[in-house]
């Protein structure tokens, strides 16, 4: 018996529903067209086992290939795709549409490095990913899932990274200053995630920028702790700093004109902003407490979890004070030192976990609940 069946019995049983209602929320779940994830998943996998199938075959005889049939192969397989994915959309066969997507991507990226090879035109890996996620941006988002977009926004955050690290244009600015750029890369993700709300509301690119500026922000906190600790007043360059600084204006520009949210929660994103941007600006000031740059984190964290609930976000809010935990349970180990690898210091350590997961467990929804009633 499967869950839903489990509760509609339980239900009926309870004079919550009749059976009659019983039998067409049944029929009506039965009938909805698939949005498991697990099914998406493994039919991804099926086209890139395919996929690596045909590559391997190629590769056997790649030096008995001219390089004319190889770049006819790759884009008659191209058409192909691209043609699949144009009829599955006008059929509405969403899941297969989202499967022919990725692989049209993933074989873009390919077909860049086939050229490269037959060519010879030589550059590095961050620069091929720079020119599929241009050329691949339109694809991205026609997806109406987010996954698509997330590899996607995956790819394109990755190569403006190490391209703003390694690129000879960028070096002289960002040289040694890295953590200035992981700092502006989810600034910029959150800057693309308010334009495409406006534009195209609650879409898959919404969605995947969301969870990069989400993903980005926790990689800098992370960075801002471990790395910039070793860096003197003098080593940072307030230039390094120009490009996170115009991302943040523009943001704080698209939530003050915002009628989305209420003033309480335009002043919690712009008290999480400003917790988020100081971390990466201590080294400049003669502080280099490691407690000092954890209480940022735990107050960016903070600002951000009440925000999630005040809009109804339980499952982001839920993450959000799974991560804090973690923080504060890091924050203890760090002020246990040498003493955490004791036995005694072990045991301890033991029981606060089995502690925070018990009491986690037990008053997660009233958490949640009482987070949501903060802002009315």
């Amino acid at each position: 018996m499967s869950q839903l069946e489990k509760l509609l019995s339980d239900w009926v049983l309870n004079d919550l529903i009749t059976k009659e209602q019983a039998k067409k929320i049944s029929h009506h779940e039965e009938n909805k067209p698939s949005n498991s994830w697990v099914l998406y998943g493994f039919l991804i996998l099926g086209a890139l086992v395919i996929g690596i199938g045909i590559i391997s075959l190629i590769a056997a005889n790649w030096e008995n290939i001219p390089d004319t049939v190889k770049l006819i192969i790759d884009f008659l397989l191209l058409i192909a795709l691209a043609t699949g994915s144009y009829i599955s959309w006008k059929k509405k066969e969403h899941i297969l549409f989202e499967v022919l997507l990725i692989s049209f991507m993933v074989l873009c990226l390919a077909s860049i490095g086939l050229i490269s090879q037959i060519y010879h035109t030589g550059g590095k890996l961050y620069q091929a990913l720079l020119m599929w996620s241009v050329i691949t941006s339109a694809v991205a988002a026609s997806s109406k899932r987010s996954l698509t977009p997330f590899i996607w926004a995956a790819g394109f955050f990755s190569s403006i990274t190490f391209t703003a690290l390694d690129s000879a244009t960028f070096q002289p600015i960002f040289a040694r200053h890295e953590n200035s750029v992981l700092m502006a890369i989810p600034l910029l993700s959150a800057l693309l995630a308010i334009i495409c709300k406006k534009i195209s509301g609650e879409s898959g690119q919404t969605k995947s920028f969301r969870s990069w500026a989400i993903i980005g922000g926790m990689i800098a906190l992370s960075a801002a702790e471990t790395h910039l600790l070793r860096y003197r007043s003098m080593d940072l360059n307030i230039i390094t700093f120009i490009p996170g600084y115009v991302f943040t204006i523009l943001i704080v520009g698209g939530i003050l004109i915002s009628s989305e949210y209420k003033k309480v929660q335009k002043i919690l994103l712009l008290l999480a902003l400003a917790f988020y941007l100081i971390p990466f600006h201590l080294p400049m000031v003669p502080i280099q407490s490691k407690s000092v740059y954890a209480a940022f984190s735990i107050f960016t964290l903070s600002t951000m979890a009440i925000f999630l609930a005040s809009l109804g976000l339980r499952g982001l809010f839920q993450i959000f004070l799974i991560i804090l935990g973690m923080r504060f349970l890091v924050l203890y180990f760090q002020a246990l030192g040498g003493l955490a690898t004791t036995g005694f210091g072990l045991i301890i350590s033991g029981v606060i976990i089995i502690s925070m997961v018990i009491t986690w467990n037990k008053y997660r929804l009233k958490i949640t609940n009482w987070a949501e009633g903060l802002i009315e």
